[in-house]
């Protein structure tokens, strides 16, 4: 059977793998980190062989009987307690199957808090109305028709039904549910759609938590601290099964109707980024913690003859993470030249994507002592600020005490404590003010409002880091989420969902949609349950 639809540079090592205080306060806060599962633990060989391919494209040997010390049978199982994975096993168990759920970590995987959807109870109540086949169209035209459409409009069609499912369940327990952000659309044309859902505050580990404990109260069986290790498959049959475990005490995981990959994506293995996501090694750090995020599940898949979507290289999710407050607004921005190098009014992806392009990958945003006046005329959008608030100021006081902001009551003094020329950095200044009190832009077009003078001491400048959250490619699949081999043909018995899953993403992720990501996970790692449940014995 075919598919449902076929989608037709220096590498900065930096600090990428070093632990930060960015990812520890992200982990923390349960920050605005994405993600939809933790991969099962590779069993990838040291080596690869000499054709030509990856090592982690090369199979290992399959694990011996003699080393398998437990078998168990279920009808479903899934692999990968992330937000994908916990959906998935709350559908199959709803429907009322035997449903295993493994997981490498020790406990299930939650990070982020907002859960993309449209058409939901928590929308109409708010007189909310959003176009699905515009927002379709639009995340199609953000990855320039590099994507299947239809696994978007899959999404935008089955979103809302699966958000009010989890609400009805969040709100039987007294959770809050509510709409992150405002409509946006501004001058430039960029826009933003009220989709992001938070259950008791941006917190993933809630709407997870819950999922779980409803698994647990249907007879679900949870096992973490259990690394997947080979998928089970004999030629081109089905996928009937996982081992798993580790070495001496592997268990067999028998699934009479299918397997689920929900494994998240790769982001710490750096073989696979180095293949299909260079992009996303080119930053300041990597936040996913703990780091176990290795492509798993995506290598599982391609030793049985999965297919990798075809768009490489694949799409990052780099945000600006962890540095001073306003680093969102479109202040001005400045380089190690200290020149201006774009407009600012664009969106978190795209302000990352500009800053990769500098010397040295460093921009910083500056701003006077009058910012407190100038933010609300900035407009709203994903991880601006729209006001100053005293939490602010202490934020901002702190990263001035830790170097991640600076001050400085002249010019000059500001451009040398950031270590960039200072004739340059004056000049820079100089011609943006001169822009700014004439309200145009002569050199990229900002529009008259975000055109804000630097003027006023006490001067500051927050350094703009870029920080990898998670990568977005995987393996092919149909609209049913079963994964497609490289002819375009069905894997019988296996299914995807998650950031495991391939061709819904391609050049960036689109912040257009606030938690495309998660409401993705959520969606088809539902919709993947539902389907394996229903698979014939």
């Amino acid at each position: 059977m075919n598919s449902e639809g076929k989608p037709q540079r220096k590498i900065s090592r930096r600090d990428f793998f070093k632990g930060s205080a960015i990812a520890a306060m992200g982990v923390a806060a349960g920050g605005i980190l994405a993600g939809c599962g933790k991969p099962a633990t590779s069993q990838a060989p040291a080596k690869a062989e000499t054709s030509g391919k990856a090592s982690f494209e090369v199979a290992p040997p399959p694990i011996a009987d003699k080393d398998i010390k437990e078998t168990v049978t279920a009808d479903v199982v899934i692999i990968g307690a992330g937000t994908a994975g916990m959906a998935a096993a709350l559908s199959a168990v709803e429907a009322g199957v035997n449903t295993i759920l493994i997981e490498k970590h020790t406990t299930f995987n939650a990070r982020g808090g907002w859960n993309g959807a449209i058409g939901t109870k928590v929308q109409k109540r708010e007189g909310i109305e959003i176009d699905k086949a515009q927002v379709v169209n639009e995340l199609v035209s953000y990855a320039s028709n590099k994507v299947n459409g239809k696994l978007i409009r899959l999404w935008a069609d089955k979103s809302g039904e699966v958000m009010d499912h989890l609400i009805d369940m969040a709100e039987a327990e007294d959770m809050q549910i509510k709409l992150w952000f405002e409509n946006v659309k501004r001058p430039n044309g960029y826009r933003e759609y009220v989709t992001g859902h938070t259950f008791n505050g941006p917190k993933q580990a809630n709407l997870v938590g819950l999922m779980e404990k409803h698994v647990k109260s249907k007879g679900g069986n949870i096992r973490y601290s259990m690394p997947a290790a080979q998928l089970i498959r004999e030629g081109k049959g089905r996928v009937t099964g996982v081992i798993a475990g580790s070495a001496g005490k592997y268990t067999k995981f028998i699934a009479k109707k299918a397997v689920i990959l929900c494994t998240g994506d790769y982001g710490h293995d750096e073989e696979m980024m180095k293949k299909y996501c260079p992009k996303g090694l080119d930053v300041d750090t990597n936040v996913y913690t703990p780091p176990v995020n290795t492509g798993d599940g995506h290598k599982m898949g391609l030793w049985i003859g999965a297919a990798m979507q075809e768009d490489a290289p694949h799409a990052p999710m780099i945000h600006n993470l962890g540095g001073a407050p306003l680093s969102s607004n479109p202040f001005l921005r400045i380089n190690a030249l200290g020149e201006r190098y774009e407009n600012e009014d664009v969106s978190v992806p795209q302000l990352c994507n500009s800053i990769q392009l500098q010397p040295g990958n460093k921009a910083w945003y500056i701003f006077d002592a009058k910012y407190a006046e100038e933010v609300g005329k900035m407009g709203a959008g994903f991880a601006r600020r729209t006001s100053v608030t005293d939490g602010m100021r202490k934020e901002l006081q702190e990263c001035l005490e830790d170097g991640r902001a600076f001050t400085a009551n002249t010019i000059e003094e500001l451009a040398q404590k950031l270590e960039i020329p200072v004739d340059a950095f004056k000049s820079t200044v100089e011609r943006y003010n001169i822009m700014a009190k004439k309200g145009e832009d002569l050199d990229y077009g900002k529009q008259r409002e975000c055109l804000t003078t630097v003027e006023k001491p006490p001067f500051y400048a927050g350094k703009i880091p870029t920080v990898l959250l998670v990568t977005l490619g995987g393996l092919r699949t149909n609209i049913n989420l079963q994964v497609l081999d490289t002819e375009g043909k069905i894997i019988p018995g296996l299914y995807a969902a998650g950031n495991v899953g391939g061709d819904f993403y391609a050049n960036d992720y689109p912040v257009i949609v606030p938690g495309l990501s998660h409401g993705r996970c959520l969606t088809f790692g539902y919709l993947a349950g539902r389907n394996a449940a229903a698979e014939k014995l």
